[in-house]
C-alpha cells in the first residue's frame, strides 16, 4: 500500500460513501477492498471509521459467511501454529478461497464482535 493509514482510510471512505453515511454490506467493503494487500488491523480501522460517520455494516446475503468464516479460522489457525502469518493472502493461498472472500470473511468476523 503506497498511502499511508489515514490517507487510505479516507480515500476509501470517498470511494464507499460518496453521498455520506449509508448502510454496506462486507461484500461492498471486500469488493472496494479488492486485491489490496491489506491485513485484519486496517480493514477493523475501516470499518471503525465508516461507522464513526454514521454508515451501517451488515453482511452480506449471498453467501454462507459463518461457514466461510469457521474455513478461514481454521487455516489461519493452522498457519499460526506452522509459525506462519495468517495474512489474507497467505490464507487465501493455502486454503484456495479468494483474496476477496477471505478479506469478506475478516469483515464478518469483525462486525460479530462488534
Amino acid at each position: 500500500m503506497s498511502l499511508n493509514r489515514a490517507e487510505w482510510l479516507k480515500k476509501m471512505t470517498a470511494t464507499l460513501l460518496p453521498d455520506g453515511p449509508r448502510s454496506l454490506t462486507l461484500d461492498e467493503i471486500g469488493e472496494a477492498i479488492g486485491t489490496q494487500a491489506v491485513g485484519a488491523d486496517l480493514i477493523e480501522a475501516l470499518i471503525d471509521h465508516l461507522q464513526s460517520l454514521g454508515a451501517e455494516v451488515r453482511g452480506g446475503a449471498d453467501q454462507d459467511l459463518t461457514e466461510l468464516l469457521r474455513h478461514v479460522l481454521t487455516v489461519a489457525r493452522e498457519l499460526r501454529a506452522e509459525g506462519q502469518a495468517p495474512s489474507p493472502q497467505n490464507i487465501s493461498e493455502r486454503s484456495g478461497i479468494s483474496a476477496r472472500a477471505v478479506k469478506v470473511a475478516l469483515l464478518y468476523a469483525r462486525v460479530l464482535n462488534g
